[in-house]
């Protein structure tokens, strides 16, 4: 028994040892690590990379100001937009006073809405819209590129060659809780844009949280407290925030700043006076069923896309004539196929001022 004491003393010992070397490295690690990717890639990334490192540890990028943070602009017919007028003005070849603003993903960029030959801003330009993607650092909180969002848009409005009648918003994932976040911080600062806003319509939004992201928080959570396992509970914490914030839906700072686990999060409902639409994607092809319904997309469940109630979350209330369960569906081909496409300009037609 002596012995088995000694043991599991001095392994006790050696683990709080690798709890305090891991905390105490894990911002020189970080450091190190931007300062590799910053003399280690070529001059000119790919796109796609600077979209994955930004979802990955895009608030590190950003505190440390890093060229490859991504910062939050506009962008259409592929460049990205002034908000000087004169310049987006010669920018914009036909400007028209309806606007559809697609909002992407984590790890994703304005780009990939481009995906295959469909682009579901670009699908609208038949029926009088203008489409402009926003870019954002997805590694930051969703609650700050929100709020950003709201500042930013309402700049471009108040710029626009001609008087904007109506603002449409499509976003696909997390880009779906940073319109929401958007929609909340454009009623606190008062801008205009939000009566303009029509439609708002989320593509596989995770709005209780996203399976994956809640699955590290929870390992986070349970080894916190568990001394051996203290250096896994110092891993999870290194995910960037707009990973932390995914796992339970997070929209504005509160919900971040004082998070309390096991807490029924009262979030804020969907923006009044905006006809609000949700699609799921299942992957399997009976919609009804409940493991299928469960599994979803195959990284969203359909009750989280649909932000049903949970022992965590109030329902957001979309009408049930809003929401859409597509069969036989991924994540990814919410944004290509056919089917989506159809119903997204049923929606924004049908709403259209």
């Amino acid at each position: 028994m002596a012995l088995k004491h000694r043991i599991n003393r001095t392994l006790q010992l050696w683990l709080n040892d690798l709890s305090d070397r891991v905390s105490i490295n894990t911002g020189q690690w970080q450091a190190g690590f931007g300062d590799f990717l910053e003399s280690g890639l070529p001059p000119a990334p790919s796109d796609l990379v600077i979209a994955t490192l930004n979802g990955v540890m895009g608030d590190v990028l950003a505190e440390r100001r890093s060229r490859l943070a991504q910062t939050m602009a506009f962008s259409s017919q592929m460049q990205r937009l002034s908000l000087d007028p004169l310049t987006l003005a010669g920018q914009l070849t036909s400007p028209q006073p309806r606007i559809v603003i697609c909002v992407h993903g984590w790890c994703m960029n304005d780009s990939q809405w481009q995906r295959k030959p469909h682009d579901h801003g670009r699908a609208l330009v038949k029926f009088g819209y203008t489409p402009v993607y926003l870019r954002y650092n997805t590694g930051r909180h969703i609650s700050t590129n929100g709020e950003e969002f709201a500042l930013l848009l309402e700049q471009l409005i108040d710029i626009w060659p001609c008087d904007v009648q109506e603002i449409v918003i499509i976003a696909h994932s997390m880009g779906g809780l940073v319109s929401r976040s958007a929609c909340f911080y454009a009623s606190r600062h008062q801008v205009k844009w939000i009566q303009k806003l029509a439609t708002l319509i989320t593509l596989g939004t995770p709005h209780n949280g996203a399976p994956l992201a809640q699955m590290v928080h929870w390992v986070e959570e349970r080894t916190a407290t568990i001394p051996y396992l203290q250096p896994f509970a110092t891993l999870a914490r290194m995910r960037s925030a707009g990973s932390k914030d995914l796992s339970h839906g997070a929209i504005h700072h509160a919900a971040w700043e004082r998070h309390v686990p096991g807490v029924c999060q009262l979030r804020p409902p969907l923006p009044d006076d905006v006809a609000c639409f949700a699609i799921a994607g299942c992957l399997g092809k009976n919609v009804q069923d409940d493991r299928s319904r469960r599994l979803g997309d195959g990284l969203v469940p359909v009750a989280s896309a649909l932000g049903e109630a949970t022992e965590h979350h109030l329902a957001l209330e979309f009408p049930e004539s809003n929401q859409w369960v597509c069969g036989g569906m991924n994540h990814m081909g919410l944004l290509t196929q056919a089917s989506v496409a159809r119903r997204v300009q049923g929606w924004v037609l049908a709403n259209s001022r």
